[in-house]
Parts: C-alpha cells; structure tokens; sequence
C-alpha cells in the first residue's frame, strides 16, 4: 500500500511541476520546426568550389538556415571523387543535423563498379530532393572520321577516352561499346573533361561520353551524335536518342534506362540512413517550398546558365534508387564483363 501511494504522489507531482513551470516530460517528440531552431546543421559537400553542385549547395545551405532557424555550416569533403563525402554522411548521427549535397553520377558510378572504399549503400540515405537532370551523350570530333553511328560500327580500334579508371567516363564509354557493338577500346588518365575534349578535336581518340556542354559544341571542339537516352534530351532536341538509331535487346534497354533515370548527372540534397520519419517530412516539405517559389527558382538557374532545371521530390528519388539497387548486382556484372574485355 505505502509503495502504491508513493507511485501515485510522484505522478501527482510531476503533475503540478508540469503546470507550474509549462515544461514538458524530457521524453517528449520535440516538433522538427522546434527542433532545429538555434542548432548548427552540418551541410557536406562532395563537389570542388565554385562547380555546379556546390554552387546549388550554397543556395540550399542559405534557404535551409532561413527556414530552419539553424545555422549552416558547410564541410566540403571531395577525396576520392566525392567518397570521403559520402561515406562521412552515411555513417553521421541520424538526427537531422548532418546532410549533405552530391553529384548523383559519381556516387552512383562507383556502386556499379563495386569500388571497395565506397563504404556506403547508395539505397539506404535519406533522400530531400534532386536538382538537375543532365543526360549523358556521345561526342566526337566535327571535322573527325567518324560522323554516325555506323562509319562508328564499321570501324576496327577506336579509342574513347575517360579520366578515372572507374569514373563516370569509364561507365558510359563501356556502355556505348556495348550498345554499338563497337571495335574499341577505353583509355582513361586524362586530367578533366576539358583534357579529353581536346583530345578529340586533335585527333587523338574517337571521342567520348559525357553530360551536355554547350560551351564546348559553340567552340567546335565537340559534336553529339546521340543521346544515351530512350528520349531526346529537352536542352539538345536536334540530337537524336540511341533508340532511334539502333534495335536494343532487353539488357541493352535496361542499361538505357539506367542511364535516364538513376545515372542521370543531377545535385542530390539528402541526410543519412534512419533519419527520423517527421524530420525527414519535415525537411523535404521545406524542399518542396523551395520548388515552388520564384526566388529560389531564379537563384538556380542563375547559377545552371542554359540548364532548365527539374526537380525531383525526395519519395521519388527514393524510389528510383530502390529500383537500381534491385538490379545492381545483373549492372555489375554486365560491367565487369566489359572493363575485362574494353579498359585499356
């Protein structure tokens, strides 16, 4: 009875603290808006100063801090292409005051080539949003031997060139080998995309495989000649999809639509594995805001030049990246397959 009544009166009391001083238990959810307010959040980079992806970050990281009440500091982590950013972030605290900004192709590229410092599954983030949506395509010289895809087809030796071993050049130069069914070979050690681009003017490679440059096809260093899309890309219409080009087997289509959905170049905003359920909500309700105001808008693409931005919600994102893990050990080995036969 004596340890029933005690029970009872220390309810009792908590009771009346609580009444008295308006606070609640310290067990209590705290609402994200509360939450963040006062705290520093940890916003990393994977991206050099001054590239697209950082510059998108740094007008992120001053919305977020606007919106949040937080103060935003940013931690640029760029070693390994972007890994050491990545894997930081993959094993922060999953309390919503670690988040971090990258290129999608890079971290998504390095999973398909099962690089082992990349200590990260690429499904399991928290994913706020995507920025952008730069499809990838293949370009030679204008004044080159190899015009269309079949003087490409009907050609022995040719060379493409990439920068890293296992970089985003290498994955899409094997993937136009294999859909062409090309006679090359991928050599890779050039310092930067401007390195190959002139590479190609010069004669010394057949060409390569990237994202759009305008500034590069206005110099005349670079021609398109297809999208590795199964559509034209909106930002080079005149520029046909390899699907109009060439019959794809079912494998051949899936690497296709690899490469227009989750191997897109876009800026992704996300936090770590196990962020919790209503800061999650909470966060990319903020995102969401963000897409729809005018000054927002205006600030990208002041940054993006020609680009026209989308944008793409954190569920979808999610989703994609879900779908591209389920089949990423069939990508590997079709990849595994081609660096055996086609990287120099």
């Amino acid at each position: 009875m004596t340890k029933k009544l005690a029970i009872i009166t220390g309810v009792l009391l908590l009771a009346v603290i609580i009444v008295a001083t308006g606070c609640p238990p310290k067990n209590e959810p705290v609402a994200p808006a509360e939450f963040y307010k006062g705290k520093s959040i940890e916003l990393v980079s994977t991206a050099s100063p001054g590239i697209l992806t950082d510059l998108i970050l740094r007008i992120m990281a001053s919305h977020l801090s606007g919106d949040t009440g937080a103060s935003v500091v940013v931690t640029t982590m760029t070693a390994a292409s972007g890994m050491e950013g990545m894997n930081y972030l993959y094993k922060a605290e999953p309390d919503g005051l670690t988040l971090g900004v990258t290129s999608s192709i890079k971290f998504l590229a390095n999973k398909v080539f099962d690089e082992p410092v990349a200590e990260y599954e690429f499904e399991e983030f928290s994913y706020i949003m995507s920025i952008g949506r730069r499809l990838t395509h293949f370009f030679v010289s204008p004044e080159g031997a190899y015009q269309t895809v079949a003087e490409l087809q009907a050609a022995k030796d040719l060379i493409l060139g990439a920068t890293s071993p296992s970089g985003y050049f290498t994955l899409a130069n094997l993937t136009v080998i294999k859909i062409l069914g090309l006679d090359a070979q991928v050599i890779t050690g050039f310092d930067g995309v401007s390195a190959v681009a002139l590479a190609v003017k010069r004669g010394e490679i057949t060409g390569y495989t990237v994202e759009v440059s305008h500034a590069r096809i206005e110099a005349g260093l670079i021609k398109p000649i297809f999208a590795l899309a199964t559509e034209r890309d909106p930002l080079m219409p005149d520029v046909p999809a390899i699907t109009e080009l060439v019959s794809l087997s079912s494998e051949d289509l899936a690497l296709i639509r690899l490469w227009e959905t989750a191997l897109v170049n876009s800026t992704l905003f996300a936090g770590p594995p196990g962020l919790p359920e209503d800061r999650l909500a909470f966060l990319r309700d903020l995102a969401n805001q963000w897409t729809q105001d005018e000054g927002f808008r205006k600030e990208i693409d002041a940054v993006a030049g020609e680009e026209v931005q989308t944008y793409t919600t954190g569920e979808e994102v999610n989703s994609t990246m879900l779908e591209t893990a389920a089949g990423l050990d069939n990508f590997q080995a079709i990849f595994a397959d081609l660096i055996a036969k086609h990287r120099a």
